[in-house]
């Protein structure tokens, strides 16, 4: 791991943590292929996640075009 992680508080919880994972993996208790399926699917909700914020936020600043609020006239 880098210097950088092991000075911060949250730098130490991550590399704890990813030490506690990688004698998992060493172990036998757990694959690569889980590790790697479950960091895919965190991944793919975040992509998602923001893909329907940002629709949500462009519906949001929609305004109804002119001609739908001016009266029509008849001719």
């Amino acid at each position: 791991m880098s210097w950088f992680f092991s000075k911060s508080r949250t730098g130490k919880v991550i590399e704890g943590g990813l030490n506690l994972l990688d004698g998992a993996v060493g172990f036998g208790l757990l694959s690569g292929a889980a590790v790697v399926m479950a960091f895919g699917n965190f991944l793919l909700g975040g992509v998602l996640g923001a893909f329907a914020l940002g629709v949500f936020a462009r519906l949001s600043r929609r305004t109804k075009s002119n001609a739908a609020s001016s009266p029509k006239k008849r001719t």
